[in-house]
């Protein structure tokens, strides 16, 4: 029945006088529902569209709005502070054009949810005259895009928390502090918002007085808390001494910042708990060798030669730590030996660390906490392992498998002259050890480990002046010739050289003018007695 009136009043020309009428007008009825243009008046993405447009002019607007919006700039913020600042196309925006124009051109049609009735189609053309009817931009999100942005940022935005720790010197606690990450899913979901309804966000921003500035968009953060509290700590007991090593530096001339160096790291790993069963990361402790994190320039062992770097020392406190755990019991899970002996541990007990790739992990297999305990007093580095017993006695031994010689390299420098001749590198051999660790526990039960470490020879490098007569330089180990240089091969077996910062002979012993002047280059060191002729076989209980 409504059907058969609508389709009467139609032929009889009743509906368009109907819709003036409600309106003010006849001739303004007749342009209620434009055959095939948007609503007058209509605006999309706050904005009003030009006067009856076609779909073209429509999706020519839609393209300019779509434009403007992907190339805004917003400042990611997190916890107040600006993190960066990022376009919306770079962060995955974009705009569905065509589905904007489609909704859009569907209001003059009147087509939506259920068919509409005639005074909700005067209804609506009354709206969009008034300028209340605004389409929004359908705006995307690729998360393969944005995912990756914020991947990056977290690397410079997330912080791991840090358990509390005893000073042990001052009998006191060092509260814990809680990490942060940035929540991946809610920054998308915020910047999603964002684009939809920038005004909104603009608006906020010019009450907070932020006028002149890209508008904000603050990014999520999670905090969570570390494993140890300091109410966690109230309730140790680290009575015992589980095991502790002390090695010993020097403080004096080139080598005050190797000691600084030593300090630091130290005072890094002290106080710090290692719970049942946790792993610790040395490089996670001590953190990034850098001026920033307190460490200063030193030098140290990079790819076989002495050098100046930043955090030179931090590999002695790495391989006292490691005897320390090594003597208390603990599971060693990655350690590496140096490439050369060290002068100030044994062979086998000593562990390099290189930040971030070269690490020295260990685990706490026993049943109570323990807690590191490091410091300096003078020369003397001291670790200590401490916890509520001490559940072994354990044992290293350490056997010599293999003797390697060691080769020299010859530079010549044009600003060396007459017979001065410059050690930048003493030689020492290589050796491979057997390494072994006896464990016997209180209950009577006991445990063997066996490894191989593995230490390179370290090449002898001699800085001469050009044409020097290398005949002159003191003879080389057996079998050990530069193989880029035959005239470097020893004429018979001798001992290796022990050239030292004072005038050595040449190797014709009558001949007085052929003394050679041999200086230590900075950094260089003669060989300890331990590096140069370690014993066959040790044993050290602890």
């Amino acid at each position: 029945m409504a059907t058969r009136r609508r389709n009467y009043l139609l032929r009889c020309g009743i509906l368009v006088v109907l819709l003036g009428a409600a309106t003010g007008g006849a001739a303004y009825g007749a342009r209620v529902l434009p055959e095939g243009r948007a609503l007058p008046g209509l605006r999309i993405d706050g904005q009003p569209t030009p006067e009856a447009a076609t779909a073209a002019e429509l999706r020519a607007f839609v393209d300019e709005r779509a434009k403007a919006l992907v190339a805004r700039t917003v400042r990611l913020r997190v916890a107040g502070q600006d993190v960066r600042e990022v376009k919306l196309r770079d962060v995955g925006v974009s705009v569905d054009v065509t589905r904007t124009v489609a909704v859009a051109m569907s209001l003059s049609r009147g087509e939506g949810e259920g068919p509409w009735s005639l005074w909700e189609r005067v209804e609506l053309a009354r709206r969009a005259r008034a300028g209340e009817i605004d389409v929004p931009l359908f705006v995307e999100l690729d998360r393969e895009v944005a995912v990756p942005l914020f991947e990056g940022l977290k690397e410079t935005v997330d912080t791991q928390p840090v358990s509390a720790r005893l000073d042990l010197e001052k009998h006191a606690t060092i509260p814990e502090r809680d990490g942060r990450y940035v929540d991946t899913d809610g920054a998308i979901a915020a910047l999603e918002a964002f684009a939809r309804d920038p005004l909104t966000a603009e608006r906020a921003q010019k009450d907070a007085g932020g006028e002149g500035k890209a508008p904000a968009v603050d990014l999520p953060i999670v905090a969570y808390a570390p494993r140890v509290s300091s109410a966690f700590l109230k309730s140790l007991d680290i009575s015992k001494v589980v095991a502790e090593y002390e090695t010993f530096f020097s403080r004096g001339g080139s080598q005050a910042r190797r000691g600084k160096n030593i300090d630091n790291a130290a005072q890094k790993l002290d106080g710090v708990v290692i719970s049942p069963g946790e792993l610790l990361s040395f490089n996670q402790v001590v953190g990034e060798r850098s001026e920033a994190n307190g460490f200063q320039k030193s030098w140290e062992i990079f790819k076989g030669e002495m050098v100046e770097g930043i955090g030179g020392g931090t590999c002695q406190v790495a391989s006292t730590f490691h005897a320390a755990a090594f003597f208390g019991g603990l599971e060693v899970l990655e350690r590496l030996p140096h490439s050369r002996p060290s002068g100030y541990i044994p062979m086998g007990l000593d562990s390099t660390v290189v930040y971030p790739a070269v690490d020295l992990k260990v685990r706490n297999p026993h049943p109570f906490p323990v807690v590191i305990h490091a410091k300096t007093e003078g020369a003397k580095l001291r670790i200590e392992v401490l916890g509520k017993e001490r559940p072994a006695e354990v044992g290293f031994g350490r056997e010599l498998l293999e003797t390697i010689p060691y080769t020299r390299k010859i530079i010549e420098e044009t600003w060396l002259t007459g017979r001065k001749v410059i050690v930048k590198q003493h030689g020492i051999r290589g050796f491979r050890i057997r390494r072994t660790r006896k464990l016997r526990y209180s209950d009577g039960t006991q445990r063997m480990e066996r490894s191989v470490d593995f230490y390179p020879p370290t090449t002898e490098i001699y800085q001469v002046p050009v044409g020097f007569d290398q005949a002159l330089l003191p003879t080389l180990p057996a079998g050990g010739a530069d193989p880029d240089n035959p005239a470097t091969a020893p004429s018979s077996a001798s001992t290796p050289s022990t050239a030292s910062s004072a005038t050595a002979s040449a190797s014709s012993p009558g001949d007085a003018a052929s003394a050679v002047e041999m200086v230590d280059a900075p950094g260089a060191h003669a060989p300890t007695p331990g590096q140069r002729d370690p014993a066959k076989k040790m044993w050290l209980t602890r």
